[in-house]
């Protein structure tokens, strides 16, 4: 664990018109607190013993050296009520060993907490948050330190009010200067660093939503070496995305189980990054982030260079990370709870009619919703096997060539032929006229792959397939469905039987042959 200073004024966007919105979280025994970023100085390993400070208030555990200043150093599971049995080995203050001290900045000065462990970061906008009143009494005193409630992705803890925290009698707080070599070290964004196997990698929080726990890992609804599973957080289905596969470092081992960090992406979407471990919330200044030299290492252009100050980490380009065009792809898959509205909650008419009747429960199946030209049109998602962004270069054109088929590509040791949903049946020379395609779809049916070509993805939803009457003569002579869903948004899509379409197209070509 690293120990870097925090900068004098951040610049990147930690708050909004309503109050802060990235937050640090940290673990005192089983409980969560939360600390705006702007109020997190930096974070520190534990040394084995602190330096003896006057006892002016029972939680005082001593002074930390920091480069030259002395720190006073209050236990924030004693504050809060929460310590555990593990404090009653303690002789002298500091002899315990609490994992990390949190050093806090306030326009006063700044102090240090024990905490067990830095969780990541979070954001907790003031909509995010409940407000906790405390009514007078014996700990009244505890209504200047705990700020408000959070309840986030299954995660629960209060957000502390670090200036209210200046108002304890017989709290000593430091004068904030900078020490020593830490105009140096303060001179850089909050950066959450992670392992991922043998890696150490480095992300600035304002790419972060938040860190999720150790959580089921659902299975990928396609084979994809990226997209390796969902994570559920919120009502909503997360794609999870093989980190190492990626950076091209490699592939994660599979897991039923795994952390992840959740980032935001162009346009609002988000994924989650498989991680093993959140390491620490640090600062880094500029000169000690080493490029690449024009190198390039990996895949994608994501890794920015090398932090040196300590063990090394592998800085990650947020913008590029943002900018990931599979990664926006994935975030338009996120999957929503079936019994959830748009943010996750029940909709209200499922608050006047109770769950969803138990038979169409059963009878919803996931679908993949996308674009072809200006329609939405769907197919059940355990067709899909592969999603490939379009790339003309790797195609053989087949368009003047008669049959379903408009071109070829060579994938996964196979030629897997193309067809183009939307303009099949229509005259090809208008082609150059619509728009071109983005995606290449890859379903399967008795082991023979075909490629179907998309203009754009939407989202995975759940829904019960229904039939259209007295269409089913009309879709035979078209080769359009006839099932349909109706989305979230209301609208209506056609459902495509891909592997029914792949054996009707396979078999008029055995026909043909003969």
């Amino acid at each position: 664990m690293t120990a870097a200073g925090l900068p004098e004024a951040l610049d990147i966007d930690v708050t909004a018109a309503d109050g802060p919105r990235l937050h640090g979280v940290a673990r005192v025994g089983a409980h969560l607190v939360a600390v705006p970023i702007a109020g997190i100085r930096e974070v520190v390993p534990h040394p084995p013993r602190l330096a003896a400070l006057p006892a002016t208030l029972p939680e005082m555990r001593g002074g930390l050296d920091l480069r030259g200043a002395l720190v006073p150093v209050i236990d924030l599971a004693l504050l809060l009520g929460t310590a555990d049995a593990r404090m009653a080995g303690a002789s002298e203050p500091g002899d315990e060993n609490h994992g990390v001290i949190m050093v806090l900045r306030t326009a006063k000065g700044v102090f240090g907490v024990c905490v067990d462990e830095i969780c990541g970061v979070m954001d907790l906008a003031r909509q995010r948050q409940t407000a906790l009143d405390l009514v007078p009494g014996q700990r009244s005193g505890l209504s200047n330190i705990v700020a408000s409630g959070f309840s986030v992705s299954g995660q629960t803890g209060v957000v502390l009010n670090v200036d209210g925290m200046t108002a304890l009698p017989g709290l000593m707080v430091a004068e904030d200067r900078l020490v020593a070599d830490a105009a140096r070290l303060t001179a850089g964004p909050p950066v959450l660093t992670f392992a991922v196997g043998n890696y150490r990698f480095g992300l600035c929080a304002d790419t972060i939503e938040a860190t999720l726990p150790r959580g089921p890992v659902l299975p990928s609804p396609v084979d994809d070496p990226v997209w390796i599973g969902r994570i559920a957080t919120n009502g909503s289905h997360l794609p999870l995305v093989d980190t190492l596969a990626l950076l091209g470092l490699g592939t994660c081992p599979q897991r039923r189980e795994s952390a992840s960090v959740v980032v935001r992406l162009d346009g609002g979407g988000r994924v989650a990054l498989c991680i093993d471990s959140v390491i620490d919330m640090v600062r880094t200044a500029p000169d000690e982030t080493f490029g690449l030299q024009g190198f390039t290492l990996g895949e994608g252009g994501i890794i920015a260079g090398l932090q040196g100050s300590g063990p090394p980490i592998l800085m990650l380009d947020g913008a590029v990370l943002a900018a990931h065009q599979q990664l926006i792809s994935l975030a338009g898959l996120v999957e929503r709870d079936e019994t959830a509205g748009p943010g996750g909650a029940k909709t209200k008419g499922e608050q006047q009619n109770g769950t969803v009747a138990a038979g169409e429960r059963a009878a919803r199946q996931p679908f993949l919703i996308f674009m072809m030209g200006d329609e939405h049109h769907a197919a059940p998602l355990d067709q899909v096997t592969e999603i490939l962004p379009f790339d003309a270069g790797r195609m053989i054109d087949l368009g003047h060539v008669p049959g379903p088929f408009c071109a070829m590509i060579a994938h996964r040791g196979a030629s897997v032929p193309v067809i183009d949903l939307a303009r099949a049946g229509a005259d090809r020379s208008h082609d150059a006229q619509e728009s071109k395609p983005r995606y290449i779809l890859i379903a399967a049916s008795a082991q023979r792959s075909v490629g179907f070509l998309l203009d754009g993805l939407c989202a995975v939803e759940r829904h019960v397939m229904r039939p259209v009457a007295h269409n089913g003569d009309i879709a035979q002579v078209r080769g359009l469905p006839g099932p349909v869903i109706r989305t979230r948004d209301g609208r209506t899509c056609s459902v495509h039987d891909l592997s029914a379409l792949i054996e009707r197209v396979h078999g008029q070509s055995c026909v043909v042959a003969a």
